[in-house]
């Protein structure tokens, strides 16, 4: 397999919690895409501040997350990205004001606490869909975390005295200006997400190549590295660069021979197969580094929900331990007599919304509960000060900013930053500093505890039939590929060459997953994942050799006795 170099024969060893701990991930700069994430909030807040209009610098706010959704596509890609969830941002901001109108208007009318249930019902709703949908897409981070965050603040905008539609009006502002601010580089650098992730790329791999010869190369280092070359392929196909596994604009193919240079150090330097980094962060690489070729894009939306379907894939066992999660953490913060059952739900979205292994899980849920503290603590800071009306403004700004530089390194960090806004944004600024700061501490606690039960309790042993579906999948992709090709060339197979990616892809990540939590059961299984791959992808070199000729008999029955091979 001369494009795809032999993997290590052992499943990969684990990484110390300490290292989870203190991992800080993301290369390259990430003031720009900060700086327009300030700004994104600062142009429209400016404008309502001339007009006397302070209540609403809080909703423009949470319009201006949408701006941070939009870094690091390229443009041609971006606007549709930034459209989209503004979409979300807007239409979460509205509903959000319903409920609250709803809950507070009855609870403020002499009803139950218990109304505070249809607040759990929705927001639940809105972090159950969205993990789904983020985790069969494969998204990048924030995912659905910022847009729950303001759907759940906004079930309190009751408190500042405005309609639902008033709340959707400013949000879209935010939003409007997100789209703008986002998208107005590319009047200058039309190209300049790509150049720049390749820049970020080649820079991680030189970091690569100054390690001490013979020393292990830092697991961190690595995932660097991983995270870089998956997001440059990535983005060079969201550019027009590349597609179906070629260079479509021969124009930019020095960039693609860059990245292929780039990726070949990065195979040399690791032998090409699964470093834990990959449990570092939720920024998981679906990318092969020791595959030295162009890789097809990624499959249909279609195609990704409808395959993640299934009560043993990763989109759906995700989804229902963060459902768990969020009904427990809601109705014990109600029993508590809490007001802000959003708030641990929120929370619990956050340690879960990725799927992670057990021991990063449990390690995220540190980070959460610490990065909130320190939140709480600006946030009262903030009141102590009284900020009001321009300092308000550049507060909030410089969270945004914040917030955009720290959330793809590490979310201990960028949970402080968003903290302020999302108890500013539900009207904590009216209420006592000190019984806010109390509530929220134990509805922190309780998205902990709720989070980490269902993450160590709901379905433990999963990963097994989690792996073996995707290895069954694997042997379906490669026969489907195989028997069009009894009647069409591999140019005319295109989408199942692409599939089949996707799928040996999957099934590498499955792998992994069952090296972190069943290392024993990963140790018996790993030469067939290894058989399982490198059969796979002959049947891809020889569709990407001979893409014009037609297969014969005898080398399609080659191929199948090989898919025959890596049935246990």
């Amino acid at each position: 397999m001369s494009a795809h170099e032999s993997p290590i024969d052992a499943p990969p060893a684990r990484p110390r919690p300490w290292q989870l701990f203190t991992a800080f991930n993301t290369p390259g700069p990430r003031w720009p895409s900060a700086l327009r994430a300030g700004l994104s909030m600062a142009l429209p807040s400016t404008i309502a501040l001339a007009l006397g209009l302070h209540v609403e610098l809080l909703l423009i706010a949470a319009g201006s997350f949408t701006v941070i959704y939009g870094e690091g596509y390229a443009y041609r890609a971006r606007w549709k990205v930034l459209l989209i969830a503004g979409a979300f941002f807007a239409s979460g901001a509205m509903a959000g004001a319903f409920v609250g109108t709803v809950v507070w208007g009855q609870i403020y009318a002499g009803g139950s606490s218990w109304w505070l249930m249809i607040t759990v019902a929705f927001t639940t709703t809105i972090a159950g869909v969205g993990v789904y949908i983020a985790n069969a897409l494969r998204l990048p981070p924030p995912g659905p975390w910022f847009i729950l965050l303001v759907a759940g603040a906004s079930t309190m905008t009751y408190r500042l005295g405005l309609n639902p539609v008033e709340v959707a009006a400013w949000s879209l502002l935010g939003v409007a200006s997100s789209v703008v601010v986002g998208m107005t580089p590319a009047l200058f650098f039309p190209r300049g997400p790509e150049e720049q992730a390749l820049k970020v790329l080649e820079h991680t791999v030189a970091n690569l190549e100054q390690s001490p010869p013979g020393s292990p190369v830092p697991f961190a280092l690595i995932h660097q590295a991983q995270a870089a070359l998956n997001h440059t392929w990535f983005t060079l196909v969201d550019a027009g660069v590349i597609h179906a596994g070629r260079i479509k604009d021969l124009r930019r193919r020095g960039l693609v021979d860059r990245t292929l240079h780039a990726q070949a150090i990065l195979a040399r330097a690791h032998s090409g197969e699964y470093s834990p980094a990959n449990d570092l962060t939720d920024t998981v690489s679906y990318i092969d580094p020791s595959r030295l070729r162009i890789p097809h894009a990624r499959p249909s939306i279609s195609y990704r929900l409808y395959r993640s379907v299934h009560s043993y894939s990763h989109a759906s066992m995700t989804a229902i331990r963060v459902v768990i999660a969020c009904l427990g953490a809601g109705l014990a913060s109600i029993l508590l007599g809490l007001d802000r059952p959003d708030w641990a739900i929120i929370s619990a979205l956050l340690i879960l919304m990725w799927g992670p292994e057990r021991i990063p899980g449990t390690i995220r849920g540190l980070h959460r509960l610490l990065g909130s503290i320190l939140g709480i603590g600006l946030y009262m800071v903030f009141y102590a000060l009284e900020l009001d009306g321009w300092a308000l403004m550049l507060a909030i700004s410089a969270c945004l900013f914040f917030s955009e530089i720290f959330v793809g390194r590490n979310y201990a960090f960028a949970v402080i930053f968003t903290t302020p806004i999302a108890l500013m944004l539900g009207g904590a600024m009216e209420l006592s500093a000190a019984q806010t700061a109390i509530d929220r501490t134990i509805e922190i606690l309780l998205s902990v505890v709720f989070a980490l039960g269902a993450l160590w309790l709901y379905k433990p042993n999963a990963e097994p039939f989690h792996h073996s579906r995707l290895q069954h999948r694997c042997r379906r992709a490669m026969g489907a590929l195989l028997g069009t090709l009894l009647t069409y060339i591999p140019d005319q197979a295109l989408e199942l060459r692409r599939d089949l990616q996707y799928e040996l892809l999957s099934e590498r990540r499955a792998a992994q997953s069952l090296a972190a939590n069943s290392p024993q059961l990963a140790q018996q299984r790993w030469s067939d994942h290894l058989s399982l791959q490198r059969v796979g992808y002959a049947i891809l070199d020889h569709c990407e050799a001979h893409p014009d000729q037609q297969p014969s008999l005898t080398e399609i029955t080659t191929l199948a006795k090989g898919i025959q091979s890596t049935e246990s």
